[in-house]
């Protein structure tokens, strides 16, 4: 096993830059995802770690070597790609074996090899079947299989579980999450899917634009956003964002929009907020962070606002009410068994000391 190291990494295709200046750094052992939408840079951000692109610019290190100009399979990496890439003439033995007889390693070494992996991956029983044979899973799990009999220093991942039913998805995650605390190989996984890097990865990069906008554990990407970028693609549905003025009566700040005027808490009104006393700002507040009065028990004052219902989406779990506050939509998660219908006036509750509050002209985070 090895870290990634990624200093100061550009590419570019003609005058498009695809990858911006990323430095990245992936311990050993360590499982990090790269998550954005299409095109944000992530997938040739890896490709560049395999040696599938060339470096515009900067250095990419595997373990203590500079492996900018180091041949892909040199590497001592593995990739798993999207579309699987097995051969259909082979069946599954020789589709996880055929790597290691191109470096011809023992006949004895690659039968353990192999044997060990279907075992480990639960398609032991698939060895002599043809590709076209297996589910979407289990053809999913052979291409892991080839990547695991490799030994490699690093795994990477280009959207593995994309082409797979959302059902399967959700089992294939926890499987490549059990998959890694076996094998604790380091691992560079591509998705655009924020469930899947959430889930999956000890450490997110999220990228826009071929930039990484914030780079940490998922949980402190969840609860503090760098930008509202990162605040708007870490969460389903996404952060609500709403227009406002930060006030400042008696020594108390307050959050005053068009539908609003909410008190902020103690713990968030910081120096950097009270900075802002007297300005506009982007106030965001996470659907799961509204509630209804029927679901706070705690002191209201200073947190709730009116909003008229337009939508509700019933999940079974949860409710998701899509509402009007003002000329403004804002999105609540709600209980399941609220009688809340379309057309109908409530009154939301915002828990307060979860809000979040961006500055209008660089959309970072305030606090």
């Amino acid at each position: 096993m090895a870290e990634v190291r990624l200093k100061e990494v550009t590419k570019k295709f003609g005058n498009f830059t695809a990858v911006d200046r990323v430095t990245l750094e992936v311990r050993d052992g360590e499982f990090v995802v790269l998550v954005g939408p299409s095109g944000c840079g992530k997938t040739t951000s890896l490709r560049m770690v395999a040696g599938l692109e060339e470096a515009t610019s900067g250095d990419i290190f595997i373990g203590d070597r500079r492996v900018n100009d180091v041949p892909p399979k040199d590497r001592d990496i593995a990739m798993v790609f999207q579309n699987y890439a097995l051969y259909p003439h082979m069946d599954v033995y020789n589709n996880m074996a055929f790597g290691l007889k191109l470096r011809k390693v023992p006949k004895k070494e690659i039968d353990r090899r192999v044997r060990a992996a279907a075992e480990l991956l639960g398609i032991a029983e698939k060895l002599r079947a043809k590709p076209r044979e297996l589910s979407g899973g289990q053809r999913q799990r052979v291409a892991l299989g080839r990547a695991i009999v490799r030994d490699p220093k690093v795994f990477l991942f280009d959207e593995p579980l994309s082409n797979l039913d959302a059902k399967l998805r959700v089992r294939m995650r926890a499987e490549l999450a059990e998959l890694h605390l076996r094998l604790k190989t380091t691992t560079i996984y591509v998705t655009h899917d924020q469930v899947e890097a959430m889930t999956l990865g000890h450490r997110v990069a999220v990228m826009k634009d071929g930039v990484v906008m914030q780079y940490d554990d998922p949980q402190t990407i969840y609860d503090r956003p760098a930008n509202m970028f990162v605040a708007g693609f870490i969460g389903s549905p996404p952060m609500n964002f709403l227009d406002a003025r930060i006030t400042s009566e008696d020594g108390r700040l307050y959050l005053q929009g068009k539908g609003f005027k909410l008190l902020v808490p103690e713990a968030r009104a910081t120096p950097a907020v009270r900075a802002y006393v007297g300005k506009e700002v982007v106030f965001g507040i996470r659907p799961e962070d509204i509630r209804t009065p029927e679901m706070v028990r705690a002191e209201t004052a200073g947190r709730a606002f009116a909003a008229r219902v337009r939508v509700r989406e019933p999940l079974g779990d949860e409710l998701i009410v899509y509402a009007d506050c003002a000329g403004d939509e804002i999105v609540a998660k709600l209980d399941p068994h609220l009688s809340i219908q379309p057309g109908q006036d409530l009154t939301l509750i915002a828990m307060t000391e979860r809000l979040h509050i961006f500055d209008r002209e660089t959309e970072q985070a305030v606090v």
